[in-house]
């Protein structure tokens, strides 16, 4: 037959917490407390890198921007500069291209009848005339026409000298003379 024990068995005695017991706990929670906060601290110092680096990258792009912008600026006023040249170069040319004209004008309404001109050359702001003439009054009398325009300064008349040319006596001269225009 079977029996059964109905009388209480002798129990354990419960287990007392002991202060190393106590102290590991508290330890373990400070230590579990203490890599919470650092993997937060982690994470938060990381999301600040990462808004950092996409702010210096937007800064850079913008950076870039500009710089494209101020190198188009520079590309406008070098052509700005050298239509400006241009301009001034085209200006004075025309002024220029009146100066001639007018000073050839004025030595043919200088020359008096009797007078050829053969050769007009300018050098170094002089002007040589070099012609002939039937007399020595002819001559005189070109120069003087000369002197009284307001267009010529310094005449002198280097040479005048007879030559003769298919049996007809000429003289030949040369004359310098500065323009100075008006």
């Amino acid at each position: 037959m079977i029996k059964i024990n109905l009388l209480p068995t002798k129990r354990k005695p419960s287990r007392k917490i002991t202060d190393l017991q106590k102290q590991a706990v508290l330890g373990g929670l400070i230590l579990g407390g203490v890599i919470t906060g650092m993997v937060l601290y982690t994470a938060s110092l990381n999301q600040k890198i990462a808004q950092r680096q996409q702010k210096r990258d937007a800064t850079k792009t913008k950076i870039a921007q500009q710089e494209t912008m101020l190198k188009e600026v520079k590309n406008v006023e070098d052509e700005e500069k050298k239509v400006t040249e241009k301009i001034n170069v085209i200006e004075q040319l025309k002024k220029n291209q009146q100066g001639p004209v007018r000073m050839l004008d004025e030595i043919s309404r200088a020359v008096p009848t009797g007078i050829g001109i053969t050769s007009i050359t300018e050098a170094a702001g002089r002007i040589n005339i070099n012609g002939d003439a039937f007399t020595n009054e002819d001559i005189v009398k070109f120069v003087e026409n000369l002197k009284a325009s307001p267009f010529f300064q310094e005449i002198y008349l280097l040479e005048s000298m007879l030559a003769k040319e298919k049996e007809t006596e000429i003289y030949r001269f040369k004359l310098q003379m500065k323009y100075k225009g008006v």
